[in-house]
């Protein structure tokens, strides 16, 4: 992964969130995390095994040199479309900007050793940037050691507003997900590296195996749960079908992923 040589930030980087003149109180939209997701291609010859060496070795890093918490995972497609043809994903969370302006200056000042080693295995075609808001809190023990993280893309309908949107999309995951239910979900908000997105946000949901996402995958699918998704977001928002992937978590920073 290339360090990064600039980090421009711009009040239009976050065009869902500026469209907004002033949050409601009770908005979701409050209590933002920095993301940071690379798009990568294994180099030829090289394998998942290849980049758990290299993680391995990054991870030694990180505990010497980044000053602030971090959450990473590595991310394999199960379910994937022909537009998303990544073999691997590096996702990565701060707790906030302030955090993030850290973390990435710690990376580039004294990580170009272990950038070097991830790029003998992997070419990184995309790194972009997102505010993640946490709409539905995950379990007690997430993100665990692994899991199940689904990413579907969503726009508002001409005339409403985010907080509008946001607050229809907290029903849903609270509906289709009631208290003690294994999951949690989240909305990233597209910021620099994202290349003028035809989308507005992501629906991030986490499950933490495969077995609970078929469990879910029922209660939606044969459980009716997609009519009621479907009557509550008439009008208000349209999310395209889901990706599928499975998760790793190679560094768990204690990242709180819910307002508190």
């Amino acid at each position: 992964m290339q360090p990064v040589k600039k980090l421009m930030f711009a009040a239009c980087a976050l065009p869902f969130v500026g469209s907004t003149p002033g949050l409601a109180q009770d908005s979701p939209l409050q209590n933002f995390a920095a993301i940071e997701a690379y798009m990568c291609n294994y180099n030829e010859g090289q394998t998942r095994a290849d980049l758990d060496k290299v993680v391995a070795k990054w991870s030694k890093w990180a505990d010497s040199n980044y000053g602030v918490p971090y959450s990473a995972w590595v991310m394999t497609p199960i379910f994937s479309s022909t537009n998303m043809t990544a073999d691997v994903v590096w996702m990565g969370a701060w707790q906030n900007g302030t955090d993030m302006g850290k973390g990435l200056q710690a990376w580039i000042g004294s990580g170009g050793d272990m950038a070097a080693e991830f790029d003998k295995v992997v070419d990184c075609v995309e790194h972009s940037n997102s505010a993640s808001v946490n709409l539905r809190p995950p379990p007690k023990g997430w993100p665990g050691e692994s899991g199940i993280a689904v990413f579907s893309n969503c726009t508002t309908a001409e005339g409403k507003t985010p907080d509008e949107a946001m607050a229809v999309q907290q029903k849903i995951a609270q509906a289709r997900y009631p208290e003690g239910a294994d999951v949690g979900v989240w909305a990233f908000i597209p910021g620099p590296g994202n290349n003028n997105p035809e989308w507005d946000y992501k629906i991030v949901t986490s499950y933490p195996d495969l077995a609970a996402f078929g469990a879910h995958w029922d209660s939606y699918v044969n459980g009716g749960g997609w009519r009621k998704t479907m009557q509550m977001a008439n009008g208000m928002l349209d999310c395209d079908s889901p990706r599928v992937y499975h998760s790793t978590t190679v560094r768990d920073g204690g990242i709180n992923p819910a307002p508190k």
